[in-house]
């Protein structure tokens, strides 16, 4: 390869502990992936004070520094790195998972922060994502025209973690780089997408969506690719797919975890190579897209569990989102509700102007399991049905179906009375309805994915479904 020019990436761990950076030499040479044309270079110093002359002598891309050291402490030298030079990713390592570290070490600049020891995948995971970063910084141009900030449409909240999501669209959106937002189902991935789209510089261009639980496992090559004509029955003229509609814009791969096996690799390709090539073609198409995927699933896991590359993994897991549940952020819960409120009295022409003091205490004491977008469908509902201004207790009570169950279908009196058999019988029938309803609101209705959570197969899944549940 006496053509290609190699690309040197420099790492500065600071650590006194030999066994901590043993263990992290093995970890990069092992685990943390690589082109071929990519050589990493890792320096080690045991002080704090040894890292920073190094600094001063030699160009280093990212360093990554324990918090207890002998003399300077890790958090001091970040400090002394942020003077120096702020796009040098610094991830701080510590024993200890204490909160204020943390945020100690958060608000004086830390792109990342690890505890010991080490899961090595999840050490090479974040090292490759700051590697990623540190380049995408590098490469910046600082006297490029800042695009106005345009205002959350649809993202709508009070809290800390929602606030931070917002800032993180912000920091991201104007970055070429993928994204990854990880998030329970009903959380609102794509409105984050889309956020992170219209503040893009290609927000002129199109927002194409790839729902990757849709495809038949016939058909979702030509969905992802396109075809030409011929290339299989049914082919009767060319066709462009998914990934090419999305040109100068964003190809957004919602559920990237249930991408089938053997679409990964090509997946991977495109992500790399910036071509797609449709089936039946012998060319390759440039296509000039800004990927964003996301999913409810745990992909380090999956890859644990060979059922998503590695490769892959690495590839999307360099700007991350993780969206918190509604029932971690509960302050929200008022607000998206007089949200969606103002929303449907628009679109019903209903005078419904806000919430009883009762309801906001119904809404917040709920688990919400299927998040915003539950709230958001009992509050529609609740003003179609609405009979005042207001939105009281009696309107969304009854549509709360966990904890109503749970009240009405298990009380003492109903089954302590029975014969054993019977007793038993009446409440493995309450459980198997509610079990059953909740997975399915969870997943708006899709049996696959109910079936996957419960970890039953889809056939046996449906059966209980249809003994023990009335639609």
């Amino acid at each position: 390869m006496s053509g290609t020019k190699q690309k040197t990436f420099t790492i500065l761990l600071v650590d006194d502990d030999a066994g901590d950076v043993d263990l992290f030499l093995r970890t990069v040479e092992h685990e943390l992936p690589r082109h071929e044309d990519d050589e990493v270079t890792l320096m080690i110093n045991a002080t704090a004070e040894g890292a920073l002359e190094r600094l001063q002598q030699q160009p280093i891309d990212l360093i990554i520094a324990d918090v207890r050291l002998p003399g300077m402490s890790g958090i001091e030298l970040l400090r002394r790195v942020q003077d120096l030079n702020r796009r040098i990713p610094v991830i701080i390592l510590s024993r200890v998972d204490a909160t204020e570290t943390v945020i100690d070490a958060m608000r004086h600049g830390a792109f990342d922060y690890i505890v010991k020891p080490y899961d090595t995948m999840d050490l090479a995971a974040r090292v490759h994502r700051a590697m990623r970063m540190s380049e995408i910084l590098l490469q910046a141009t600082p006297d490029e025209p800042i695009t106005p900030r345009i205002p959350f449409k649809n993202l709508v909240g009070v809290s800390a973690s929602i606030r931070n999501v917002m800032a993180m669209i912000e920091a991201i959106a104007r970055v070429p780089s993928t994204t990854l937002i990880i998030g329970e189902t009903g959380t609102g991935k794509e409105l984050i997408a889309k956020a992170i789209h219209e503040r893009s510089l290609d927000s002129d261009g199109p927002f194409q969506v790839v729902d990757c639980t849709t495809f038949s496992e016939g058909t979702v090559e030509s969905e992802l690719f396109g075809h030409v004509r011929g290339a299989f029955t049914g082919a009767v003229a060319d066709r462009t797919g998914l990934i090419e509609s999305g040109s100068h814009g964003t190809v957004f791969l919602d559920e990237i975890g249930d991408l089938p096996a053997n679409l990964q690799a090509k997946l991977l390709r495109v992500l790399e190579a910036g071509e797609v090539r449709a089936v039946g073609s012998t060319q390759q198409r440039k296509v000039n897209v800004r990927f964003i995927a996301a999913t409810n699933q745990d992909l380090a896991e999956k890859v644990k569990r060979s059922e998503f590359r590695k490769d892959l993994f690495f590839r999307l897991n360099v700007m991350v989102i993780r969206v918190p549940p509604l029932r971690e952020r509960t302050e929200d819960i008022p607000v998206l509700a007089r949200h969606f409120i103002a929303r449907y009295a628009k679109e019903f022409t209903k005078r419904v102007e806000d919430l009883h003091p009762s309801a906001v205490t119904e809404l917040v004491a709920y688990p919400w399991p299927g998040n915003v977008r539950e709230l958001r469908n009992v509050m529609e509902r609740a003003v179609m049905l609405a009979k005042g201004d207001r939105i009281g207790i009696a309107d969304v009570a009854g549509m709360l179906a966990v904890p109503n169950e749970r009240q009405r279908e298990t009380p003492d009196e109903d089954y302590l009375h029975l014969p054993y058999a019977k007793a038993k019988e009446q409440v493995l029938e309450a459980f198997n309805r509610r079990y059953i309803s909740t997975k399915l609101t969870i997943h708006q209705g899709n049996v696959t994915h109910a079936a996957q959570d419960a970890g039953l197969p889809r056939s046996y899944f449906h059966e209980i479904m249809r003994r023990y549940t009335k639609d």
